[in-house]
């Protein structure tokens, strides 16, 4: 059509002739680029976007770690589920009910800053401690007492307790038990003398719980690490499903009973980790083995909070490829953002959600959408089916942080799935009523990142590639 047009008007003479040549080459081009299949995202690679392979945003069934080789050094951290797991746990649990566990961790974080006052903020956990957390995404192996008993840990940001199972026991679920009479430096009660010799009780949402005694004995974190008179409790009465292969908890949080606490006196309260992806491991560091890092990070400051056991930051705004959202920073201040291990999938207040996501699915547009039906509770309301595709164009996300901290997720970061034909961005809405203002950094979008926690130093820092 366009051809029998430009003949219709074809001059006779040399000069007219070129500039013909030139009209049909462009009516011609136009012709082909208008009538032909868009190429998915082509022609929008540049700043605050990265062409990645859709492969690459699913998980792997092959541990890309030989078998016995340890981390960068620190603490070994596995995943609990995937290929390099040690739990037993090679299979993980569908999305679904990961994500179901997830909302109740997000909902139990977003009630306690409802359910206590100020003033009661402080004692409310020294004896009983509410808890809900998804069963457990990473772990670490430790020892107690001496000579040490080695067992395996959630590794945990959002409680302040280190437990563990301990004989002879009431109720006890199927992992490694803690034998007190094989240790030559164990004591019953406590030994840090303000909190008293009497026991803990940790519930969790699903129902499972843990209740037993205090215990001292010695904490044995590597060769060099040794730690006399560790304040911990030892599991009597276990009811639940904390998954196979998992022995206890490590609390990390900002509490007087945290592993962090109770070794300040060598580490300073600093502590570093990097949350590996399913196919490979992690590190753990503490005092200056983490701080060696600290040249390479940026950092902003931990906020002050009357809740002495999550971290809280300065959240001030977001980006989505190369633009900035307009967020008043307000919004984020009224009740704070925590930075948590145990939450997976990171949430934010609703209107911030909401803008983050029109935002997102303008950037991918071209794309198709999931036509699969959400199932009940499902939270990833923002799905795009990439079986067709080899290679997406997805835009950079970047939280801004306080003091100049960027922070930039690409891949895996932003997208949560294991079918391409359903592969979702990896935020959602704070919808909770007690305090749908609090935004959680989960660890989804904390994975392969080095997050170094300088408690006494007041900052908190995050640098790229922390697992290589």
């Amino acid at each position: 059509m366009c051809v029998r047009f430009m003949a219709s008007i074809c001059p006779s003479t040399a000069m007219s002739n070129v500039l013909f040549s030139y009209l049909l080459l462009f009516f011609l081009c136009y012709y082909i680029s208008s009538c032909s299949k868009p190429v998915y995202g082509a022609g929008e690679a540049g700043e605050g976007f990265h062409s990645t392979p859709v492969s690459a945003l699913l998980p792997k069934n092959k541990c890309s770690v030989p078998d016995g080789e340890r981390s960068r050094g620190g603490l070994r951290i596995t995943p609990k589920y995937g290929p390099c797991s040690r739990s037993g746990h090679s299979q993980p649990p569908s999305s679904h009910e990961i994500l179901g566990r997830d909302e109740h961790r997000a909902g139990f974080i977003n009630s306690r800053f409802n359910q206590y006052t100020p003033q009661n903020w402080m004692d409310h956990g020294r004896t009983q401690t509410k808890l809900f957390g998804e069963d457990g995404n990473f772990l670490v192996d430790v020892g107690f007492g001496t000579p040490p008993q080695k067992f395996k840990l959630i590794l945990d940001t959002g409680s302040s307790i280190t437990w563990i199972q301990c004989k002879p026991c009431v109720s006890c679920l199927p992992a490694a038990r803690f034998d007190p009479s094989r240790s030559s430096t164990y004591s019953n009660g406590s030994c840090i003398s303000t909190v008293g010799q009497h026991g803990y009780e940790i519930g969790y949402g699903d129902n499972s719980t843990s209740h037993g005694i205090f215990g001292c004995d010695t904490l044995s974190l590597e060769p060099s690490d040794v730690f006399q008179k560790f304040q911990f409790g030892c599991g009597i009465n276990n009811q639940g499903d904390f998954g196979s292969g998992v022995d206890g908890m490590m609390g990390l949080g900002r509490g007087q009973l945290s592993t962090v606490s109770q070794t300040a006196p060598k580490f300073n309260k600093v502590f570093s980790y990097c949350l590996p992806k399913e196919d490979s491991i992690g590190s753990l560091f503490f005092g200056e083995k983490a701080t060696s890092l600290s040249s390479s990070l940026k950092f902003t400051k931990l906020v002050s909070h009357p809740d002495s056991e999550f971290y809280f930051v300065s959240l001030l705004g977001i980006s989505v490829g190369n633009r900035r959202l307009n967020i008043p920073s307000s919004v984020f201040a009224k009740s704070g953002t925590i930075i948590d291990s145990g939450t997976v999938i990171t949430r934010l207040p609703q209107p911030v959600y909401s803008k983050l996501k029109a935002a997102f699915k303008k950037t991918m547009k071209k794309y198709p959408r999931s036509n699969r039906k959400p199932e009940k509770g499902d939270i990833l309301d923002t799905c795009y089916d990439l079986s067709g595709t080899k290679e997406v164009l997805l835009p950079e996300i970047v939280l801004h942080f306080g003091e100049g901290t960027d922070v930039r997720l690409t891949g895996t970061g932003i997208i949560w799935g294991n079918d391409p034909s359903h592969l979702c961005l990896s935020f959602a809405g704070n919808s909770f009523g007690w305090d749908s203002n609090l935004a959680i950094i989960g660890n989804r979008q904390q994975v392969s990142m080095t997050v170094l926690y300088d408690i006494q130093g007041g900052r908190i820092g995050f640098g790229g590639n922390g697992c290589s």
